[in-house]
């Protein structure tokens, strides 16, 4: 769940998938189930969340990002990264108090020109994984994007599909390090 950098170009869902597959932590037909919206704010994830559990099939794991779509509409302001963290934080309420999700993983974009706030938001957000109820991993892609300019879209927003297998990676080795969905 989350927004556009879940789900654009498309190759970091993909990848996972398929990285799972291959260790058979899922089935060779099995998928995961995908709510992310680009351009949507961390109250508009939480109503992603909101909505998945609320359906028959209840979420165990969370790969998420979220909060910069915050920044960017706040031009990166401290206020901005505040409203995201407190956002993030009531989801991490709502997530212990449902009771379904074990774990979860939230990814950090990295530092772009286009994306405000980033800096001033990743502290926070770290910080705030590593207070919730529900185990949760917090990725940095910083130091993976560092001196990659290959990684990103000519848009300067996004991911390319190296960028994306890169994100894939990342992630899976994320999740085989604290056993999650393994």
């Amino acid at each position: 769940m989350g927004d556009s950098w879940i789900n654009v170009p498309g190759g970091q869902l993909t990848g996972v998938r398929d990285l799972a597959r291959a260790s058979q932590a899922i089935g060779a037909n099995d998928d995961y189930t995908v709510t992310a919206v680009g351009g949507a704010t961390m109250s508009a994830i939480a109503g992603q969340y909101a909505m998945q559990e609320a359906s028959a099939t209840k979420p165990k794991v969370l790969v998420m990002d979220g909060g910069t779509i915050d920044t960017i509409a706040g031009q990166g302001s401290e206020a901005s990264a505040a409203a995201a963290v407190t956002a993030f934080q009531q989801l991490l309420t709502k997530v212990a108090a449902d009771g379904t999700v074990q774990q979860i993983v939230y990814f950090m974009v990295p530092e772009l020109p286009a994306i405000y706030g980033v800096s001033a938001l990743r502290p926070l957000m770290q910080q705030a994984c590593a207070g919730s109820v529900v185990p949760c991993h917090f990725l940095d892609l910083q130091p993976s994007w560092a001196g990659h300019p290959e990684y990103t879209a000519s848009n300067g927003i996004l991911p390319t599909d190296a960028g994306a297998r890169v994100m894939a990676s990342l992630l899976w080795a994320t999740m085989q390090a604290s056993c999650i969905a393994q």
